[in-house]
């Protein structure tokens, strides 16, 4: 792991080597168009100024300075209208230095879940519940009163109905016996 001073660029001292070598990028870049840029030239100035600006050259603090010199110049001028610097990160997300701390912070806060929506009501629920009950126990007595056979009462139901066509064999038997003794002793 790299020493911490090795991160410092500018007077900046940052917190990852990626962010240090950015920094040190744009301290090269900076130092390049010092040489070239001529102070005293407001309109070089303000060009240098506005494309740096708009085409999110500097995004560093090592940047950040070099842009606000530029801005200071411009307004001392003022001639034109100078565009704010714009920030692209995020500072407020973070409130201590130690996101570790920040962490067990808020998982010690209590957590408010938002009541889940439900599909039905309890109540609802409840109401369907019972008629279903309902149906059911409705549906078991159709089933134990009817005549035709069920699943329920198919045995008992196939022993009255042949136990039915016996009696009417020997009904119908006892006819033709009669008969058959009437008209032999008729004759």
């Amino acid at each position: 792991m790299a020493d911490k001073t090795e991160w410092v660029v500018s007077g900046f001292q940052f917190g990852t080597q990626q962010d240090a070598e950015l920094a040190q990028n744009e301290k090269v870049r900076i130092e390049r168009l010092e040489e070239k840029l001529d102070y005293q030239n407001h309109e070089m100035v303000y060009a240098v100024y506005k494309k740096a600006v708009n085409n999110r050259v500097f995004r560093t603090p090592v940047g950040y300075d070099f842009l606000k010199r530029l801005q200071r110049i411009l307004h001392e001028n003022a001639e034109e209208d100078v565009a704010n610097i714009p920030i692209y990160g995020v500072y407020s997300m973070r409130e201590s230095a130690n996101p570790t701390i920040e962490r067990i912070q808020a998982s010690r806060k209590p957590v408010k879940e938002k009541p889940k929506q439900e599909f039905f009501s309890r109540k609802t629920s409840i109401i369907v519940n019972i008629g279903l009950l309902v149906l059911v126990i409705v549906m078991f007595v159709i089933a134990t009163t009817g005549s035709n056979p069920t699943i329920i009462n198919y045995e008992r139901t196939l022993q009255n109905r042949y136990a039915e066509w016996e009696q009417q064999l020997s009904d119908r038997e006892q006819v033709i016996r009669e008969k058959e003794k009437e008209l032999l002793i008729a004759e």
